[in-house]
């Protein structure tokens, strides 16, 4: 981050400016134009950390912004930025360039080598030299630990391999052939066995017991990184001649030359099944080999440079490092982009990931050992398993969401967002879903006319209402629990609960209806739909009691929790705020949108959410209607919302087939404003720069 942006350039001399007048009455009023010109800077910079992925800077941002203005934006910002922000555990300085590191097979234990000829192990939770192995005459620049842990390998120049017991400080093995600087090492997965590459272009098996040669093998430049498959049989080798070179072990010769890559290949690696390979090279790109044939299944590319990377055993995320001091996190399934850290003031040479994949290291030109630690618990999640677009979703209980579809109907159980387990509950397409107060009963809406209502805890069949006319593209149940209500084409159908008897038809609508909802005290009922109106009845009564013109069809209702307000949405319409009473339009939101699909209120009825043809999620704070941020993720339009009954997950449904979760409780209650902001900075490694509003990596 080395300048302001032009905008900030421009709100930081008018900053200036304004600190300049006399502590005066106007001086005061100066006071308050500077506070909203800091926040409104902070604000602006928070925006594009978090664009750019820079996760810890964008919430030290937001966190600043809020101590001078603590708006809903900058309350939102700082939430999901400190989600997804990794944390800097330790650092560590050398006399050098910080070479080579690798992680204990149990992840506990750090070795790191560089310039100053020294091998270091580390405890990783608390950043305590463990021992010093002396010995080398140079630069290191690989290190490896044995499958048991207990040995240790390093190399570097002039070619020389020692193998230390670390725990006792001592050398139990040398061993010498290579004629120039070894870049790579690695055990086999027995132990049994070392690999090594290096510049005199040769990759060479050893005996572990013996200390012998076994094998050699040659590229035509300089080896840089080598690793062994899971069950031993083959060795992948990297290399300047921009190829990686697969070796059958057994029958000691070439078994694939994996080629495409534009410059040299800096790592590599075999996932844990033994079926891909990754490689990652200096011209931007990771690749993805199959293990078997050889043949190249996937290339992802981003903008930033490849020095090193590091994936994790099944291939789900890279921690990749680059020469302008960067280092970045990619979800090795699809390329996207996870974070991004400005992490060294010059070229990142080594990167290593801890077994479990959640502490990472970088090793920076500059001697700057750091070791980091990404959120164990992710901010959200993208489900899949649907093979239709999900139309419907509903909270059965705090830990299970229900997703409806034309494949059926869906159970996610989410006590585990790292492995969110799910299965179907039948094939029945399912338009609408709605879960009784009590959360004992499930109401699903189908596209035949019928309603079936389930147990919601084993889904066991309990009520099949039938009757409406057309599909049924909304349920809801009253407040108490006795009414169930279905949309029809047009009239709105009425059971008693739980024994599903008839009550009675609400008719007036002259098309399709898409929404219902009950105000909280069950006694009014609003409905939408595709007659362009919005209506609200007396349930009691059957009778109509306002009549509110959209203009255009509508596709979602929603009372506020103390029933004053209506909210409606729809296509080609803003989202429209009304006097639920009277019928007055109170405000409007979002104007110019496409489309709105859907509607949820947050339980405490503090924040409504929105979705739509703009493919994306808003969310409004409630009653001032200012946007307090969006949430991206799903392709396609956005068809169902909903909230879970405490309010800490939002879930969205979109018609890419996909449900995803968001964590709302750090978004919607994040620290109180001005509070903290010291700790951030040196949670996530940061140098704050008041002056001149900067905010960088130490």
């Amino acid at each position: 981050m080395k300048c302001l942006k032009p905008r900030w350039g421009v709100l930081a001399l008018l900053l200036a400016s304004c600190a300049a007048h006399e502590p005066t009455r106007a001086g005061e009023r100066d006071d308050a134009v500077a506070r909203d010109l800091r926040a409104r800077i902070y604000l602006a910079k928070g925006e594009a950390a978090a664009e750019s992925r820079q996760w810890g800077v964008a919430a030290a941002s937001f966190a600043i912004a809020r101590a001078s203005q603590d708006s809903l934006a900058a309350r939102w910002g700082q939430g999901q930025a400190s989600g997804r922000a990794s944390t800097l555990r330790w650092t560590q300085s050398f006399e050098g360039s910080v070479l080579a590191v690798a992680f204990s097979p149990d992840g506990r234990v750090l070795a790191s080598a560089g310039y100053d000829s020294v091998v270091r192990l580390w405890d990783v939770d608390h950043g305590g030299l463990l021992a010093e192995l002396k010995g080398h005459t140079a630069e290191v620049h690989a290190v490896a630990f044995a499958p048991d842990g207990r040995w240790l390998a390093s190399a570097g120049r002039p070619g020389e391999i020692r193998v230390w017991d670390w725990r006792q400080g001592r050398q139990v093995a040398l061993y010498q052939g290579h004629t120039d600087v070894v870049r790579g090492l690695a055990f086999s997965p027995g132990g049994e066995r070392l690999a090594s590459g290096g510049l005199d272009k040769t990759v060479r098996i050893w005996s572990v017991a013996t200390g012998a040669e076994h094998l050699r093998f040659e590229h035509d430049e300089h080896v840089i990184a080598v690793a062994f498959s899971t069950d031993g049989q083959r060795l992948l080798s990297t290399s300047m001649d921009r190829s990686a070179r697969v070796w059958d072990l057994e029958a000691r010769k070439e078994a694939h030359r994996l080629i495409g890559h534009e410059e040299k290949v800096e790592s590599g690696a075999f996932s844990l099944d033994g079926q891909r390979i990754m490689t990652a090279a200096a011209d931007h790109a990771l690749r993805f080999w199959d293990a078997r044939s050889g043949q190249l299944v996937n290339v992802l590319r981003n903008s930033g440079d490849v020095s090193a990377a590091a994936i994790d055993p099944a291939f789900t995320l890279v921690v990749q490092a680059g020469w302008d001091g960067r280092v970045q996190l990619v979800d090795a399934r699809g390329g996207a982009l996870l974070e991004r850290l400005d992490a060294h003031r010059g070229f990142v040479m080594c990167v290593a990931l801890s077994p479990d994949g959640y502490t990472f290291v970088s090793g920076g030109m500059e001697g700057v050992l750091k070791v980091w630690s990404r959120p164990r618990a992710p901010l959200d999640v993208l489900l899949r398993g649907h093979e239709a677009w999900v139309e419907a979703l509903a909270f059965s209980q705090e830990q299970e969401l229900l997703s409806g579809a034309e494949d059926g109907l869906r159970r996610w159980r989410l006590a585990d967002w790292s492995s969110v387990a799910s299965s179907a509950e039948g094939t029945e397409a399912v338009g609408s879903l709605a879960v009784s107060p009590d959360r004992r009963l499930v109401a699903a809406g189908t596209l035949k006319g019928r309603v079936r209502v389930l147990e919601a805890g084993s889904g066991r069949p309990l009520l099949d209402l039938s009757g409406v006319n057309g599909s049924v593209r909304a349920v809801a149940f009253s407040p108490d629990g006795k009414t169930l209500a279905a949309a029809g084409d047009p009239d709105i159908h009425l059971w008693s609960l739980p024994e599903g008897t008839p009550v009675g038809r609400l008719q007036g609508h002259m098309g399709k209806l898409w929404a219902l909802a009950f105000d909280a005290t069950g006694h009014r009922l609003a409905s939408g739909g595709a007659d362009k109106t919005v209506r609200t009845w007396d349930v009691a009564t059957r009778q109509p009691l306002l009549r509110l013109e959209a203009g255009e069809r509508v596709r979602a209702v929603a009372f506020t929790p103390s029933g004053d307000r209506l909210v409606t949405a729809g296509m080609r319409q803003p989202l429209r705020v009304w006097d639920a009473v009277q019928g007055r339009l109170l405000q409007t939101l979002d104007e110019g949108t496409a489309g709105i699909l859907s509607l949820a209120l947050s339980p405490d009825g503090r924040f409504l959410a929105s979705g739509g043809l703009d493919a994306e999620v808003k969310v409004w704070g409630l009653p001032s209607g200012e946007l307090m941020g969006r949430v991206g993720g799903q392709q396609g339009f956005l068809s169902a919302l909903a909230f879970s009954p405490d309010g800490t997950v939002m879930a969205s449904a979109a018609s890419d087939r996909t449900v995803h979760l968001l964590g709302f409780q750090a978004l919607a209650h994040p620290p109180p404003a001005g509070t903290g902001i010291e700790d951030l900075l040196r949670r996530h490694g940061l140098l704050w720069d008041e002056a001149h509003f900067l905010l960088q990596h130490r």
